[in-house]
């Protein structure tokens, strides 16, 4: 358990993706590296987890994101694609939707795309293991609707959380529960229950917000758009502590780091670039703890300015461990 003044703070991790490893990261052997080792094997793999934040506020339980959905465990991979010709219209479709529309970018991203693996299942364990059942959750908060962030919202076609109100914001709602909108890519990729077919069941107890609102005491959330239409950032601030959840405005600390470095997981790139510009202003004096849904553990760190460089720190750890 994770103390922000008087909020009280509990990772809860589902599973895992692994990607390969994105292009731009320092070189293993590098002192620059040593923030990375967390999520970047030796065999030159992105290991990023997957999970939520519950966080207690008073008589509030509040879930911030919800994990990937239910699994055994077992590893689930794309369908194998002997080029272009037979690869999954969906997929082909997602990147087209993000610029890459030459065959050879195509051809490179697909290769990169069936390294890609997931397992997930692991939240309701993990939420018992916390100390908490279902039933306790008060609030979920969704920082976008992505699957890999509503996959506990329901189960069998019932809320999960059965005495919750779901909150997301509206831009994430119009666009995501769209019936033209076509999120198959996931599907296809992983397996993934499609978006409007996960939320229906907590329909009649979903709330939206409009741009910017509090939930409960010491716990905001903040329009951040790019990644999603919707997408937001969540503050936590009590006795003079904050801390951010970061959604998927941050996949990595990289992102931070180095303004350059991109993972190309936005809708939107150009304002994707401006939030994470934005963030790092906010938080490059090392004061304020962050923490997202994809970092190693779900653990949170500080990026820090110094000597003009920006540097990572996760808590607890010196720069070189």
């Amino acid at each position: 358990m994770i103390r922000i003044g008087q909020l009280e703070l509990w990772p809860i991790i589902d599973g895992r993706f692994t990607f390969a490893e994105p292009p731009g990261l320092p070189d293993h052997d590098e002192p620059e590296f040593a923030p990375h080792r967390d999520y970047i094997t030796e065999d030159h793999l992105w290991r990023m987890d997957i999970g939520g934040f519950l966080v207690r506020s008073g008589d509030r339980l509040v879930l911030i994101d919800a994990g990937a959905g239910q699994g055994d465990g077992k590893v689930v991979s794309p369908r194998p694609y002997t080029g272009l010709h037979d690869a999954d219209p969906a997929v082909v479709a997602f990147l087209q939707d993000r610029g890459l529309t030459e065959p050879d970018q195509l051809q490179q991203s697909m290769e990169q795309l069936l390294k890609t693996d997931i397992t997930t299942g692991a939240f309701g364990t993990e939420l018992q293991r916390a100390g908490f059942r279902p039933e306790d959750v008060t609030d979920v908060v969704l920082s976008h609707l992505h699957f890999d962030h509503i996959g506990w919202v329901s189960v069998g076609g019932r809320p999960y959380f059965p005495n919750a109100t779901y909150r997301v914001e509206r831009g994430d709602i119009e666009y995501f529960l769209d019936p033209q909108v076509d999120d198959s890519f996931y599907q296809a990729m992983w397996d993934a229950v499609p978006t409007r077919e996960r939320m229906a069941p907590v329909l009649d107890r979903l709330e939206p917000w409009d741009g910017d609102t509090t939930v409960t005491a010491g716990i905001d959330c903040r329009h951040a758009p790019g990644h999603t239409p919707g997408s937001s950032i969540v503050v936590l601030s009590s006795e003079g502590d904050r801390a951010l959840l970061l959604g998927d405005t941050v996949h990595c600390p990289a992102e931070l780091i180095d303004p350059s470095f991109t993972i190309g997981a936005d809708m939107d790139q150009a304002r994707g670039d401006q939030i994470r510009t934005m963030i790092r202003q906010e938080v490059e004096d090392g004061t304020i703890r962050i923490s997202a849904p994809h970092f190693p553990r779900l653990q949170f760190g500080r990026l820090v300015l110094g000597e003009g460089r920006r540097s990572w720190v996760w808590d607890g750890l010196s720069p070189a461990s």
